[in-house]
């Protein structure tokens, strides 16, 4: 019995050891068991703080719900029977409060901006200006209730300031004759070919944008116009497009920008349309062999340049 003691007391020391030696850490297992302990706290901390941090805020639909009762109330309305005299009044109403500040204006020439000014809505401007462009024109005021967007309270407010002015006689070419459309249509307005911008042209029913561009283009070249027929040398103008223009066209001075026959060279004399390489060639030769001309006449002496060709440079050129 005795010894079975003394045998378990000597056998508590190695289970003790044993014990103290599985329980016990080295350096680095000490750091590792503290940087999983951190880790763990770390997370536990994370997944309480998370649902705090992004709390879902809570949506204010009271806006939203005041206006789809604002809209349900609406839809109940048009059900009723009298919805329909009722939304007509709500129209007559809102036109009734469209208050113009009107000035004379003439209607065949005034542009969006200032029928904007007046205070005339957009989609009753968009209507008058397609029905310019498309060549409709106003003779008299009473002529703008023609315009499907045009109410009467518009018009009661427009009616006093239009101002449209009599048919003005244009100044016709003697080559042509205007079209029989021409004759027949009022003219309310006439243009200086010399003077008039691309802008201004395109007032002329059906000559457009191209055709616009080119006569101020042309122009600048010849250095001023000296008779309508010249627009004939445009790009397919011929003579019965022509008389659909002559009503609107005149010249009024006559004047343009002269070549000095005696001192210009060889570049400036090339440029001018009527001038082609050839004949700008004859023109020099000829000046060096005389000396300098002593009058345009000598630019047909000798067959220099055919009749036709003079009689239209004639205007363009001066002697110094």
């Amino acid at each position: 019995m005795r010894m079975k003691i003394v045998q378990n007391q000597a056998g508590m020391p190695f289970i003790k050891n044993q014990l103290k030696s599985f329980f016990s850490f080295n350096k680095p297992q000490e750091r590792g068991a503290f940087v999983l302990i951190c880790l763990i706290l770390l997370i536990m901390g994370i997944n309480y703080l998370l649902p705090v941090l992004l709390k879902e805020k809570q949506m204010d639909y009271s806006d939203s719900l005041a206006e789809i009762k604002e809209w349900q109330m609406q839809q109940k309305e048009i059900t009723t029977p009298n919805a329909f005299s009722d939304t007509q009044t709500v129209f007559s109403k809102k036109a009734e409060a469209i208050i113009l500040k009107p000035f004379p204006f003439n209607p065949n020439t005034l542009s969006q901006k200032k029928w904007l000014e007046m205070g005339v809505p957009k989609n009753v401007v968009k209507a008058i200006t397609n029905y310019v462009k498309k060549g409709g024109r106003f003779r008299k005021a009473e002529d703008l209730q023609k315009i499907y967007s045009m109410d009467a309270d518009l018009y009661a407010q427009l009616e006093d300031f239009v101002v449209i002015p009599e048919e003005v006689k244009a100044k016709r070419d003697s080559f042509f004759s205007p079209s029989k459309e021409a004759k027949t249509a009022e003219i309310f307005f006439t243009l200086d070919l010399n003077k008039a911008d691309s802008v201004d042209f395109l007032q002329i029913p059906g000559l457009g944008k191209f055709y616009a561009g080119k006569i101020v283009e042309y122009r600048k070249r010849l250095g001023g116009y000296v008779s309508l027929n010249q627009l004939t040398e445009l790009y397919k103008v011929d003579s019965n497009r022509l008389r659909l223009w002559i009503p609107y066209l005149f010249i009024g001075d006559s004047s343009v920008q002269q070549i000095a026959l005696n001192t210009a060279d060889f570049k400036t004399l090339l440029r001018h349309p009527y001038t082609g390489y050839e004949t700008t060639k004859k023109i020099v030769n000829k000046r060096t062999k005389l000396g300098r001309y002593a009058g345009l006449y000598q630019l047909t002496a000798d067959s220099l340049l055919t009749d036709s060709v003079f009689k239209r440079l004639k205007p363009y050129l001066k002697l110094d």
